[in-house]
């Protein structure tokens, strides 16, 4: 049989079992139904032996076709394909078959072969790192790729992106027949429990980039926290979602103070002095023992911490299912840039293909110019700090706005604008919401949509 041409490292075999190939092979061939039970494990790549990609990759294909997988079929479409060698080859099919007649379980070589691929991906990986150590790779540069390609290995992502129409619609259909019968709100948006928001959004979509910017003092560390916490505990996930929030300005302990406040409306001002009721100690001893063991919220603020450090730490999480990060202008970049502007782009770039590769909604705090507040108006896209690729990015922009000036009146103090700016999957608009700044919260109260001919 013709091999890889890389048979050996060293004077090491790479890793592979020939005998489980045959033993999956000739299964489909006796049983072709059994060749759902490779699809989402095993990739043309993953068989060792050279003839054995070709006739798994005529089998996927026959498959595709919704054509018979047997002999004389088999035979044909390698001679389509240029792989046919003539009499050998049919013999070796028909070996296959027979080899294969007294096997039961294909499952169990179907993870013999995913495994020893791995195996050899690990070595690619490794080859390829030390390759890069060797060509003065900056050492940032290096552990990314090396954690992201031992992240997407680990998850069984596949890094050959490249797909024929034809099998990616297939797998979409079979997608759409496990959404429509699921109950357990697996493939939903994720939906943060703001009711007016989730209205308007329809929740936050997996892989998204979602920026949430404002003034000092309007309040996004609170509405990002109301939004998050709602997530970590709501009862519509099973299991529950685990929820990240980085902070780069505020402590762990003032993040928890606030979730306490707005959760037990316990007075904010009351729960920073200590000055507490008896029944308020009662609340929050009942809270911290009786909820907090099933809500999954992960709190990490780490000063200036860079993007390779927060994906490090999210690849470890199971079950993710929204990221938040506060905020975008105290984070530093890996490498060195010419300018501010330029580690913005790159911060914003990065934490979108972060969204991407997780698979999860980011939402990322940004502060604005203060032109807002100079010209006293609603923020636009232009008003995002620092650099033009924040609004590039992103899926969704969205601004607070809330007065804040002293004559305002007290009434309008506590309103507050959600301004849809920017929506990639949908319309833009705005929502009201109620602040209520002593349990530092957000309340829906209504949205109204932004004409066609304005969005």
């Amino acid at each position: 049989m013709e091999n890889n041409s890389a048979d050996f490292l060293s004077d090491k075999r790479l890793p592979a079992s020939t005998d489980a190939e045959q033993a999956v092979l000739g299964g489909i061939i006796i049983d072709p139904e059994s060749i759902s039970k490779t699809l989402g494990h095993l990739t043309k790549e993953s068989f060792y032996i050279i003839k054995h990609q070709q006739i798994y990759e005529c089998m996927l294909e026959l498959y595709n076709l919704s054509l018979p997988i047997e002999g004389l079929a088999l035979v044909e479409k390698m001679r389509e394909n240029g792989y046919y060698g003539g009499d050998e080859d049919k013999k070796y099919i028909l070996t296959l078959a027979e080899t294969a007649s007294s096997i039961g379980n294909v499952s169990y070589y179907v993870s013999i072969i995913e495994e020893k691929a791995k195996l050899r991906n690990i070595i690619e990986i490794c080859d390829k790192v030390s390759d890069m150590c060797y060509d003065n790779t900056e050492f940032y540069e290096v552990m990314d790729y090396a954690e992201q390609k031992f992240y997407n290995l680990r998850n069984g992502m596949r890094t050959d992106r490249m797909r024929k129409l034809e099998n990616v619609v297939r797998e979409e259909m079979d997608y759409l027949k496990e959404l429509a019968s699921d109950e357990t709100g697996k493939f939903e948006p994720v939906k943060v429990g703001i009711s007016s928001i989730d209205n308007f959004l329809g929740g936050m979509n997996k892989g998204n980039l979602i920026i949430l910017a404002a003034r000092p003092g309007v309040g996004k560390t609170s509405f990002a926290l109301n939004m998050a916490y709602n997530v970590a505990a709501s009862s519509r996930y099973n299991p529950k979602k685990s929820i990240a929030f980085f902070s780069l300005e505020m402590s762990n302990s003032e993040l928890s103070k606030r979730i306490i406040s707005s959760n037990l409306s316990i007075d904010s001002e009351n729960l920073r002095l200590g000055t507490l009721k008896d029944d308020e100690w009662d609340d929050i001893y009942d809270f911290w023992h009786d909820t907090l063991p099933d809500v999954n919220f992960i709190m990490d603020d780490t000063p200036a911490i860079t993007i390779l450090d927060i994906k490090s730490k999210l690849r470890k999480i199971k079950n993710l299912g929204l990221v938040v990060i506060d905020y975008l202008q105290l984070m530093t970049g890996s490498k060195k840039t010419e300018s501010r502007v330029q580690e913005i782009s790159d911060l914003t770039r990065s934490l979108k293909l972060m969204a991407k590769e997780l698979d999860v909604p980011v939402i990322l705090l940004s502060q604005l110019s203060r032109g807002v507040e100079k010209d006293d108006r609603n923020p636009r896209l232009s008003d995002l700090r620092d650099s033009g690729s924040i609004e590039q990015d992103a899926d969704v922009v969205m601004f607070l706005s809330r007065p804040m000036s002293a004559d305002s009146e007290a009434k309008n103090r506590n309103l507050c604008e959600v301004i849809i700016e920017k929506n990639r999957h949908g319309k833009t608009g705005k929502v009201s919401l109620q602040w209520d700044g002593s349990h530092t919260s957000f309340k829906s109260i209504s949205y109204e949509p932004v004409p066609d001919n304005i969005a």
